[in-house]
C-alpha cells in the first residue's frame, strides 16, 4: 500500500499482510514531512513490512537525509532514474533502490534499457503509466497483457513491481496476465486522494490472494 498518510490506515496495511508500505515526498496531495512519515510508519511497528519512501526530482543529500530521519528500508525514484544518482546512492544507502520506469498505458514497450537498470544498482523496477505531469499516484492502468513477455524478460534480471490503476475489481486479473512480484496500491483503495478506504484495502488483499492461488 502506497501513499499512505494516516497512522490507522499504516496499521490496517500492516495487519492485513502488505510487505511494503509506502510514504510519498515527491509531491503531490500524498506528500508527507519526514516527521509525519514516522507518526505513520510508527503504527506499523512489529510487523514484518519494508519501509517505502517516494522521491521525486529531489538530490542526493536530500533522499539521504529523509530516509535517515524515517528509517526507510528503501527509496523509490519516480523522478528519474540517472547512473550517477544510483552510483551516489548505492554507496550511501544500504537499503533497497526501486526505479519508476513510466511506460505508456495503451499497449506500448516498456521503455528500452529498463533491465540495464538492475546492473547500475536498482533492487526492483516499479512499472507505472506514463501521464504527462505526473509521477504516479493517476489511477491511469497499464495493459498488462500487451506488457506480459516484456515484464517476463525484466523478471528473469531482477524484481518487478506493479502499478498504475490497480484496484480490487482488477488486481486479480493484473496478477494473472502479468505476473509481477509485487503489486502496488494507491488511489485504487482510496476515498479521497491520501485517505485510504479500509473495506477497498481488504477488497483489495482478497484479490491478490486469488490472483497469486490462480
Amino acid at each position: 500500500f502506497c501513499g499512505l498518510t494516516r497512522p490507522e490506515d499504516a496499521a490496517l496495511a500492516a495487519t492485513l499482510g502488505a510487505r511494503y508500505l509506502g510514504v510519498i515526498f515527491a509531491g503531490g496531495p500524498r506528500r508527507l514531512t519526514p516527521t509525519r512519515a514516522v507518526e505513520v510508519l510508527e503504527a506499523a511497528a512489529g510487523h514484518d513490512v519494508v519501509r517505502v519512501g517516494v522521491f521525486g526530482h529531489q538530490t542526493t543529500d536530500l533522499i539521504m537525509d529523509v530516509a535517515e530521519a524515517v528509517g526507510l528500508d528503501a527509496v523509490q525514484l519516480a523522478g528519474g532514474v540517472r547512473r550517477d544518482l544510483l552510483v551516489a546512492l548505492r554507496t550511501r544507502f544500504a537499503g533497497r533502490i526501486w526505479g519508476v520506469a513510466h511506460t505508456a498505458p495503451q499497449g506500448e514497450r516498456i521503455p528500452p534499457g529498463i533491465a540495464g537498470w538492475f546492473e547500475q544498482g536498482c533492487d526492483a523496477v516499479v512499472l507505472d503509466a506514463a501521464v504527462a505531469g505526473k509521477l504516479g499516484g493517476t489511477g491511469v492502468t497499464l495493459d498488462w497483457a500487451a506488457m506480459a513477455h516484456e515484464i517476463s524478460r525484466l523478471r528473469a534480471v531482477g524484481r518487478v513491481v506493479l502499478a498504475g490503476g490497480l484496484r480490487p475489481e482488477n488486481v486479480m486479473q493484473a496478477i494473472r496476465q502479468a505476473a509481477p512480484d509485487v503489486v502496488d496500491v494507491s488511489s485504487g483503495v482510496e476515498s479521497a486522494p491520501g485517505i485510504k478506504d479500509p473495506g477497498l484495502m481488504r477488497a483489495f488483499v482478497a484479490a491478490v490472494h486469488m490472483g497469486e492461488d490462480a
